[in-house]
């Protein structure tokens, strides 16, 4: 996937996450030249879940086919969310009735298949530094870190599937961001063992082991945990409260420390802030501001890229405003984002996000 690109494309999508691939998909489908660039090598690790829920399998099936063996973990399926008021009180939200309940995959498997079956051309080691909307076209400079170039690249349209850290809508819109606030997210990954059902995603609710809301789950027999806090916030303290708890009252036995990671995240899901973009510049996933509530983003990642392909074949085809479109295509979803964590806190009896 390290070829160098050729230099005129309809769309170039950044990020080669489940946004950027859906979109790709949707717009290749149309005939389109697509482009995906991707600042990491791929396969690239992705701090998350990795719970496929209903709407993301039913999409990812009519996009790409059945998820390969290679994504999948053990346990295979989860049961469902089990959130703990306390250390011995909890409710159980299952994933579905009657079924096997929901995949349980490594993102890094599951995204990699995803955009090497989007049709697109896929760079990665490949970061966007900067662009300029001509009007009818858009000159993207890139640079290529694994041959230490300077790649400029032209296109028609192009799409933000950055993430939560979007450089596009930070060029877009300065003072957009400007009034964005931010939360870290710490997570561990360790060799041992726990009492802790593995066929359950566990979130601890408590307010002393997290701002955000703490986790806990298994994949291939590593004990996985983490939480998060307001940007500034000093974490360590966190984190060494909940993980003393899990040791005492869940029996949590670590052995080594296989890897540990972090990310940042924002509240433009929680405040409805929206941004869905500019001219012929499009917003999708976390870059537009969708994550549902506890931290569930394949979902409306998926959902938006589609929205974005749609919106810019229809933009094409007709000549209408491709962001006007994007936005009627995203207004369920956009309402459903705000309702998820209403009843998120709802839940928690709090406020799941307080930055």
């Amino acid at each position: 996937m390290g070829n160098m690109p050729k230099k005129n494309y309809d769309v170039v999508i950044v990020g080669a996450g489940p946004s950027g691939a859906a979109a790709a998909r949707g717009l290749v489908n149309e005939g389109l030249e697509v482009l995906v660039l991707e600042k990491k090598k791929l396969p690239r690790y992705k701090m998350c879940s990795g719970i496929i829920f209903k709407k993301s399998q039913d999409i990812t099936e009519k996009l790409f086919g059945k998820i390969p063996e290679s994504a999948y973990v053990t346990p295979r399926f989860l049961k469902g969310v089990r959130l703990w008021s306390d250390n011995k009180h909890f409710s159980d939200w299952p994933f579905n009735k009657g079924g096997n309940g929901a995949p349980n995959v490594w993102r890094s498997e599951y995204d990699y298949w995803l955009i090497k079956n989007s049709g697109a051309e896929v760079k990665d080691c490949c970061s966007l530094k900067g662009f300029k909307d001509y009007g009818n076209y858009i000159m993207l400079e890139c640079h290529d870190t694994c041959n230490n170039e300077t790649i400029h690249i032209r296109c028609e349209y192009l799409v933000s599937a950055e993430g939560s850290r979007s450089v596009i809508r930070e060029k877009l819109d300065p003072d957009f961001e400007k009034g964005t606030k931010w939360f870290v997210a710490y997570q561990n990954y360790y060799e041992g063992t726990s009492d802790l059902d593995p066929y359950f995603y566990h979130g601890f609710l408590e307010s002393q082991f997290g701002e955000v809301y703490a986790w806990f789950n298994v994949k291939d027999g590593l004990q996985i945990f983490g939480t998060a806090v307001r940007k500034g916030a000093k974490i360590r303290p966190y984190l060494s409260e909940y993980t003393k708890m899990l040791e005492n009252s869940f029996g949590l036995k670590l052995k080594k420390l296989v890897r540990k990671t972090g990310c940042l995240g924002n509240d433009m899901c929680t405040t409805g802030r929206f941004y869905l973009g500019k001219g012929k510049v499009l917003l999708v996933g976390e870059a537009a501001g969708f994550l549902n509530a506890f931290g569930e983003g394949i979902s409306c990642a998926l959902s938006t890229g589609l929205f974005a392909a749609e919106a810019i074949t229809k933009g094409i085809k007709s000549g209408n405003d491709a962001l006007a479109i994007h936005s009627e295509l995203t207004k369920v979803e956009r309402r459903q984002t705000k309702m998820s964590w209403k009843l998120g806190a709802k839940i928690a009896g709090r406020d799941l996000m307080p930055i």
